[in-house]
């Protein structure tokens, strides 16, 4: 799992790219993306992520 804290964003698109290690070929479904307001987890946005596929 991937967390960041924020202190502050702006509004708008907001983009967060990271590094992750794949130990084997595959198709891979990551967890949807989520971001919520640390004390008002009821303001939040979630986005699906495409599956990848990783030749051997």
């Amino acid at each position: 799992a991937f967390r960041a804290y924020y202190e502050y964003l702006p509004k708008g698109s907001f983009t967060v790219e990271y590094t992750i290690r794949l130990n084997q070929g595959g198709r891979f479904q990551l967890p949807p993306t989520r971001v919520e307001a640390l004390y008002a987890p009821e303001m939040f946005g979630e986005l699906p992520n495409a599956s990848l596929e990783v030749q051997p």
